[in-house]
């Protein structure tokens, strides 16, 4: 009687961690899906400023990589 009732708490455990993950996977795949539409919209906000004010895009792109250049420490090899 113990062996079967410890067989059907095992059984209810494996169906709640199931329906936990199902739930965490649901929830995964809409972050996702939240954060696919922002990068898009984003990208179409970026690419229509960059249209309209080439450039001061040009510039801005030139200081953000400058600024990289500075923070980065460079690569030397010592052979």
């Amino acid at each position: 009687m113990k062996a079967l009732l410890g067989l059907v708490t095992l059984a209810l455990a494996a169906l709640i961690v199931e329906d936990t993950l199902r739930q965490v996977a649901a929830d995964a795949r809409g972050a996702y899906d939240g954060a696919t539409i922002q990068a898009r919209e984003a990208r179409t906000s970026v690419s229509q400023h960059v249209r309209q004010q080439p450039l001061i895009s040009l510039l801005v792109a030139g200081g953000v990589a400058y600024a990289l250049a500075a923070v980065i420490p460079s690569r030397t090899s010592s052979t």
